[in-house]
């Protein structure tokens, strides 16, 4: 099982239909969930008519232009129920063959923090009954220090200090990642760009247990300042070629650079690394030199 959920900043804006397409058609997900979609009414009536009859659709409608949330899934697999907690989440009750229900809360939680209480007193509620339970989305906060770069020196504000006291009453684990390591940027230039982990996945133990070979992949940033979270059950595969090193690359005076910078990498962890990973430490920079 493969959940894709992404804060697109907009279903109606042109770049969103062939992003969301890509996504789609590269990773294969069951379920698709939209954050942030500004969309109310006729409109959403007009995304689920775009859809394929083999996918389900649910909505929460936006309340102006911000908010709203999509849920989109391929039917004739696994059962899908969805229900709407609050306007900040959507639960999502799974029901895969010869596997006990789970639970998936997908959460866009609000900038406000005095409404993001309501989100954790509604999760505080599903979590207790007991159901394996993944918590995942757009939180609109962070945890720790390291989960942010740029802009305003990290404090320990009330907002953060109720985040974690959610976390740590229920006993959610966060599952980690594969990819980038922030997952929302501001935009801005200079030392005015902030780049910061909003979008996280949070699951019981129970969960765990359950599917002790899950994987959470940030990918990389599409149409929205947001990265999209790829969620499976069990572990991702890439479909993607090995990386190799390519002689004409010593053509680029840049490649020297990238390979520099590999070397300074290990060095920082005061360990020998082989010279063929400490290239592939920056493999991602030296695609960018491909014709």
């Amino acid at each position: 099982m493969r959940a894709l959920l992404w804060n697109c900043r907009g279903v109606g804006k042109p770049s969103f239909a062939p992003a969301f397409r890509r996504l789609v058609h590269l990773h294969k997900p069951e379920i698709c969930v939209l954050f942030e979609t500004r969309l109310s009414g006729v409109s959403l009536q007009k995304v689920r008519k775009m859809l394929p009859r083999s996918w389900g659709f649910y909505a929460v409608e936006s309340q102006g232009l911000s908010g709203g949330i999509i849920v989109t899934w391929l039917q004739g697999g696994c059962k899908i129920d969805v229900f709407n907690g609050c306007n900040q989440e959507v639960i999502i009750v799974i029901s895969e063959e010869d596997r006990s229900p789970w639970v998936l809360a997908a959460v866009y939680a609000s900038t406000r923090f005095i409404e993001r209480r309501t989100l954790w007193e509604e999760a505080s509620q599903l979590i207790s009954q007991g159901y394996p339970m993944l918590v995942a989305g757009d939180f609109n906060c962070i945890v720790h220090p390291h989960e942010k770069m740029g802009g305003r020196a990290f404090t320990y504000k009330r907002e953060i200090r109720e985040f974690q006291d959610f976390i740590m009453e229920n006993g959610l684990i966060d599952l980690g990642f594969s990819g980038p390591k922030f997952t929302w940027r501001n935009n801005q230039q200079g030392q005015a760009r902030v780049w910061e982990r909003l979008d996280r996945v949070y699951a019981t133990a129970g969960w765990i247990q359950c599917f002790p070979e899950h994987h959470v992949r940030h990918l990389p940033q599409i149409a929205s300042d947001h990265s999209p979270l790829l969620v499976s059950t069990d572990t991702l595969v890439s479909s993607h070629s090995p990386f190799r090193f390519e002689k004409f690359w010593l053509c680029y005076p840049q490649s020297w650079e990238i390979v520099e910078g590999g070397m300074e990498y290990a060095g920082q962890r005061g360990c020998y690394v082989p010279g063929v990973m400490q290239v592939g430490v920056n493999k991602e920079k030296a695609k960018e030199m491909e014709p």
